[in-house]
């Protein structure tokens, strides 16, 4: 497909390959599943600042638009597309960008000012990285949030009681990823984020919303609710304003039941007599399927528990929610996919304790599913009892690596697009390949790139990116020469990781279907 390019059409024109109809493939003997072969890149953490990164000109989205175009389908952005800047912008600059009047201001921009700095985030990434722009305007791509997307390193998002500035703030910057890149994602669950203004009386579990109609709240699809921080700072990635004492409401909190249209029970009750803003999140986890192959799209963020990194094993101690969890293994069970492609902004066997520009583990971090070692331990026994092939797409860590976790269970970890690298102090010092104790789960890596921590800073600077091949079917010409695709007794995925700066091929790893 070609986008318009008529030169009075604003904004520069595009094109990108579409699916294969499996009707062209289909033969009643040789392929009647009308199986077709397919490519799709998969990636992750695009930091522009040249400080922690390559810097602004991404250099690795302009190799894989001149060696991918045409050749892959789409790719998955899996975390960490955004990286906070210009989270400073006001909502009067805004109105003044955009040409409205004060009182023209949107329902959204009112409740939640901070919402244009994420959108100012957004717009900046696209102006100043001409070359991520471009990339976009030929692959079509689904995505996932990670943290950057709302704020560094967010955690407890579903623990009622939690007062955090970055994890209240969650629903603003998911809402700002719904406006300018998940729009694109397949919808599962369609009810929006829901922002209001409450009326809250200290010790009382009612919330009180006179412009709101809970009635129409479908708490079937909705998240949990957070009272808002507050203050122009709330969205900035920066330690001094997370001593900054936000509202005295704000913090997470359980929706017990909707008494009625205008009142809804939470849990835990209100600290003080206030008047915050306040949103309920929305459940941001999609499935599709291509060919003979699912893809499930995790939200690692939204619904986390707060972690503890002294007792990793706790159980009932989830990152994904037992909702999520659920319908990604109901759906897993009966589904008729030969593979399963699994993405989790978050990875699944190293731990990320540490930061790309540092040496040595911070306390209390660990955004991996290291942290939920019962749930973690949960899924693989399940993922391992499908007998197919689970392939785990990870990013969060700005390093690439393929490890063997079962037979059957894969963690592919592709990244950084452009982030600097984390040294192998952050990564729980693993070693680059061969046996690893995963916290009690024993496992094999079989490739990785590795940085030492002697490495200094500003050389940890090492693009790489992942293309999975699927290959289901063969050509064999019929009589007359007539197109016939075969297909394969057991069909493969071969996943190859390539250098961002040179495009030269650095592993490859395959396996086949039962």
């Amino acid at each position: 497909m070609v986008l318009s390019e008529d030169p009075d059409a604003p904004g520069p024109a595009g094109s990108f390959r579409t699916l294969p109809d499996a009707a062209d493939f289909r033969h009643p003997e040789w392929n009647p599943r009308g199986l077709f072969n397919f490519r799709f890149e998969f990636g992750s953490c695009n930091n522009q600042n040249p400080r922690h990164s390559v810097g602004p000109s991404l250099p690795a989205f302009k190799t894989m638009l001149d060696r991918l175009q045409d050749k892959v389908y789409f790719s998955i952005l899996n975390g960490d597309w955004l990286y906070e800047d210009k989270r400073e912008f006001t909502a009067g600059e805004w109105r003044a960008q955009v040409g409205i009047a004060a009182g023209a201001t949107p329902r959204v921009v009112r409740l939640a000012p901070t919402i244009v700095g994420v959108w100012e985030n957004y717009k900046f990434f696209l102006e100043r990285g001409p070359n991520l722009a471009a990339f976009h305007r030929h692959f079509p791509s689904y995505f996932t949030p990670d943290d950057h997307e709302i704020l560094n390193d967010v955690y407890g998002t579903a623990t009622a009681g939690r007062r955090d500035r970055r994890a209240v703030f969650r629903d603003i910057g998911m809402q700002a990823w719904y406006d300018y890149v998940a729009g694109s994602n397949p919808v599962e669950f369609s009810q929006p984020i829901r922002f209001g203004r409450a009326q809250l009386t200290r010790g009382s579990d009612l919330l009180l919303d006179e412009d709101a109609d809970f009635s129409r709240l479908d708490l079937a699809q909705a998240s949990n609710l957070h009272v808002h921080w507050g203050g122009p700072n709330a969205g900035v990635d920066a330690a001094k304003f997370d001593r900054e004492p936000g509202d005295p409401n704000a913090g997470v909190y359980d929706i017990v039941s909707i008494v009625d249209p205008k009142r809804l029970r939470i849990r835990p009750a209100a600290r003080a007599d206030g008047s915050p803003a306040y949103s309920i999140g929305r459940l941001s986890y999609f499935k599709f399927r291509v060919s003979n192959a699912d893809f499930y799209l995790l939200d690692t963020r939204s619904h986390r528990d707060l972690h503890d990194t002294r007792d990793p094993r706790r159980p009932g101690t989830s990152m994904i929610g037992p909702r999520q969890r659920q319908w990604l293994m109901e759906n897993m069970a009966r589904s008729d996919a030969d593979f399963f492609f699994i993405a989790s902004s978050v990875n699944l066997m190293i731990p990320h304790v540490g930061a790309p520009d540092a040496s040595g583990a911070v306390a209390g971090k660990d955004d991996g599913w290291t942290a939920f070692l019962d749930e973690r331990e949960q899924l693989i026994r399940f993922w391992d009892s499908l007998n197919k092939p689970v392939l785990i797409m990870t990013g969060d860590l700005h390093n690439s690596f393929v490890i063997k976790v079962t037979e059957r269970v894969w963690e592919f970890a592709s990244g950084p697009h452009n982030s600097q690298n984390h040294p192998a102090s952050s990564e729980g010092n693993r070693p680059p390949s061969g046996r690893y104790d995963s916290r009690g789960r024993a496992a094999e890596i079989r490739w990785s790139s590795f940085i030492r921590d002697d490495v200094p800073p500003d050389l940890r600077k090492w693009p790489l990116y992942a293309v999975a091949q699927i290959n289901n079917v063969f050509p064999n010409p019929g009589p007359g020469g007539r197109a016939r695709w075969v297909q394969y007794p057991r069909p493969q995925v071969v996943v190859q990781y390539y250098d961002g700066m040179s495009g030269e091929l650095l592993y490859a790893e395959a396996m086949a279907a039962r």
